[in-house]
């Protein structure tokens, strides 16, 4: 009776780690779900490290992309003289209200020659003080991550992996947006 009691409390517990194992392979292959612009959303698979290259952080402090590390960052490269990237400013601002983690970052990058004394004062006229940029004047880091145009939005992992890219202007603050967001944010 022992023997039957222990094999049969065996062949349970085999059942539920084979199921586990299955579950847990569904789910880390799971697809982020994306709908209207965010179909634009392309995965790297595999993700890719992050270059080293330097940048200017909002307060003017160069650094790179390794020191936003331990959040989910969304990094936004864009120029005041781009009407597409200036069009999804605010659905960017309205993303980052909506996201309700401190595991998230909203970045953006600019890349206008002037740096700072350009797109700062550009950001306060429209209203969207809430935003922080960087500056990449010469676009180091954009090239060295192989972008070929702006706006473009990269997202990186807490890894400091970029697991994804949307090239082209996007409406940052729909339902779907928040979703794909939120998608990688629980994994």
């Amino acid at each position: 009776m022992r023997v039957q009691n222990f094999l049969l409390t065996m062949s349970h517990g085999l059942i539920v780690l084979v199921f586990t194992l299955i579950v847990v392979a569904e789910v880390a292959h799971a697809t982020p779900p994306k709908s209207g612009d965010m179909n634009k959303f392309t995965e790297n698979n595999p993700s890719i490290d992050s270059p080293s290259t330097p940048f200017m952080d909002p307060s003017g402090k160069e650094v790179t992309l390794h020191e936003f590390k331990k959040s989910w960052t969304l990094i936004n490269f864009w120029a005041t003289w781009c009407a597409p990237c200036i069009s999804e400013l605010p659905s960017l601002a309205k993303l980052e209200s909506k996201i309700n983690s401190s595991k998230f970052k909203l970045l953006l990058i600019s890349i206008d020659r002037s740096g700072p004394r350009v797109f700062q004062p550009f950001l306060k006229k429209l209203g969207l003080t809430s935003l922080k940029s960087g500056s990449d004047p010469k676009a180091s880091l954009m090239r060295k991550l192989g972008l070929t145009g702006i706006p473009t939005t990269l997202l990186i992992s807490p890894t400091g992996k970029v697991v994804g890219k949307l090239e082209g202007a996007a409406k940052w603050d729909t339902p779907s947006a928040v979703e794909l967001v939120n998608f990688y944010l629980r994994n």
